[in-house]
């Protein structure tokens, strides 16, 4: 009789199977948290960090996270002069790439609590410029869950790199590419290909406006 006495069965598994199932469902509230805020992230310090690229350019484009758009500076007195905007390439970067951030993530879904901190600094500021940015939000999760070791704190943090344009370079760039394989061309008679090289050069120069 005893061994076919199954009333304590359902008790047994609900005590294996509860723990298992707390378990998923605080993996859920985790990524249900976390995966949109990643995102969200991401896309701002991207937004900031190409933004603030193309302010530093030469292409005189500025951007406004207002209206999501880029534009010219109508007024030519508000540009720096090139000794100006050297010295202070770097002056506005951090707080700049905060306020795009912000902007950029306040218009998500994802959830805004915690603490939200940003990084933007510049790498080889004289020669090859890159702009990154980092965003980094600490909050306490929505679940605490102590006994099976869920954390009580979820740090989410996103990193997006941009280049800065720089005119010259470009022009230099197709100046070599062209001489190295007018070169070439040249030295192996490949009269065709230097033809086709001239007029590449040329659609350039008019679209350039050299």
């Amino acid at each position: 009789m005893l061994r076919s006495d199954d009333c304590g069965d359902v008790v047994v598994e609900a005590a294996i199977l509860f723990p298992i199932m707390i378990m998923i469902f605080a993996a859920l509230v985790l990524l249900a948290v976390y995966l949109p805020t990643r995102a969200a992230l991401q896309r701002a310090t991207q937004y900031a960090a190409t933004a603030i690229a193309t302010e530093k350019s030469d292409t005189w484009l500025f951007f406004d996270e207002k209206a999501m758009t880029y534009y010219w500076e109508t007024d030519k007195s508000k540009l720096k002069n090139v000794y100006v905007a050297l010295f202070t390439s770097v002056d506005n970067a951090a707080s700049r790439g905060e306020e795009i951030v912000i902007e950029i993530e306040g218009r998500g879904l994802s959830s805004k609590a915690g603490v939200l901190s940003v990084n933007c600094y510049i790498v080889n500021r004289f020669v090859y410029k890159e702009v990154v940015v980092t965003a980094v939000r600490e909050f306490t999760t929505p679940v605490k869950m102590p006994l099976i070791g869920f954390p009580e704190q979820i740090t989410v943090g996103a990193t997006s790199t941009a280049v800065v344009v720089n005119g010259d370079e470009f022009v230099r760039s197709i100046d070599l590419a062209v001489e190295f394989i007018r070169y070439l061309s040249e030295k192996f008679d490949l009269s065709d290909i230097s033809e086709a090289i001239d007029s590449f050069r040329r659609q350039v120069s008019s679209i350039m406006g050299w």
